[in-house]
């Protein structure tokens, strides 16, 4: 026993002390996958020259917004060279922060071999941007550790730092629903994003992971390592705001002209068909339903109306609502300019069922 105690003492002296941790924040982008930032955690050792961010990566990915829709797709993590790392974003134009995390000695060494196990596990995680996000899978090891620690409530802390009950509340802080990105991802995602989580599955953006953890007393420094050198695509600015544009076709809806038929029946049926595919294939989202085909489709339309007024603000926009109000008003002028054929039609069936 004395002989094993001492083998171990030595091999523990002869592993090196200058490992450190931080957290990696990197500031949105301008593609579908990239609007809300990104996160990562490197590792460093100078004395054995390994510096590594440990980043959510799939090499599946081809055409990134069909893949993203209705690909089913699986990732994991993966040790890039910090260097390589930082030189891809800065490319881009995207800012780069670090935070040096405040870990014993133990805590990074344990930390570093965790994400070692992680890497050598390959894909092990399909890619799903609400239940899976690079915030998530980053911290996933470090909050395990905190998590066990007597001197520090980090679920505490996260319900400090991060006041909502949903993860949509929490994307809603960062990115506006006014622009045409927000409409555009708030209008597909529906159900998953709202259901109330635990504290830790709230942590989905990047800047509150840095936020929950300045807020612990676990950022010992904080560097810019890259400053944005493009404007976020969530910021707006276009004159056509959704709210603008659903209010304009709304009105347009409400014109007793056949021609309008023209142009909204085709557009609601599109948009029900995608939201439909949307549900059924969109593995690699983690879309799920949507009661936005409830309101796109004209026989079940109020329902999907009540259930999107009853949640007015917190889940829909009202760019949202006037849109579905007005391709359900032109469905009704569709089926009042066609009220002969429909009657016919119904005519038709109704006398071959009584011959029959």
């Amino acid at each position: 026993m004395a002989a094993q105690e001492e083998t171990a003492d030595t091999t523990a002296a002869s592993l090196p002390t200058d490992v450190s941790a931080h957290y990696v924040l990197v500031t949105p982008g301008e593609t579908a996958s990239s609007i809300l930032g990104h996160a990562a955690i490197r590792m460093s050792c100078p004395s054995q020259g390994l510096d590594y961010c440990f980043t959510i990566k799939t090499p599946e990915i081809r055409e990134e917004v069909i893949d993203m829709l209705f690909g089913h797709l699986r990732i994991g993590l993966v040790p890039e060279e910090t260097s390589h790392f930082r030189q891809t974003y800065m490319k881009e134009g995207r800012g780069i922060i670090e935070y040096r995390l405040a870990l014993s000695l133990d805590d990074t060494r344990r930390l570093w071999q965790q994400l070692d196990g992680q890497v050598a596990r390959g894909l092990y995680l399909d890619l799903d941007y609400v239940n899976n996000s690079c915030t998530q899978v980053a911290i996933d090891q470090l909050y395990e550790q905190l998590r066990t620690r007597s001197d520090l409530q980090i679920d505490e802390v996260i319900r400090k730092t991060i006041p909502v009950q949903t993860r949509r509340e929490a994307v809603l802080r960062y990115f506006d629903q006014s622009t045409w990105w927000g409409f555009l991802l708030h209008s597909c995602y529906s159900y998953y994003p709202d259901e109330k989580v635990s504290p830790r599955r709230l942590v989905v953006m990047p800047q509150d992971a840095a936020a929950v953890f300045r807020e612990a007393g676990l950022v010992t420094e904080e560097t810019v390592v890259a400053k944005q050198e493009k404007s976020a695509p969530s910021s707006g600015g276009a004159w056509l705001t959704p709210l603008l544009a659903s209010v304009l076709f709304f009105l347009l809806c409400l014109l007793p002209f056949r021609q309008v038929d023209w142009l909204a029946v085709p557009l609601q049926i599109l948009s029900l068909l995608l939201f439909i595919l949307l549900s059924v294939f969109s593995h690699a989202s983690g879309i799920g339903f949507n009661w936005l085909i409830l309101a796109l489709f004209p026989l079940t339309a109020p329902v999907g109306i009540v259930y999107m007024l009853c949640h007015m603000g917190d889940i829909y926009s009202l760019a949202q609502l006037l849109f579905v109000l007005g391709f359900f008003v032109r469905a009704l002028y569709y089926l009042y300019h066609h009220r002969n054929q429909v009657k016919k039609i119904i005519l038709f069936k109704f006398i071959n069922h009584s011959s029959i």
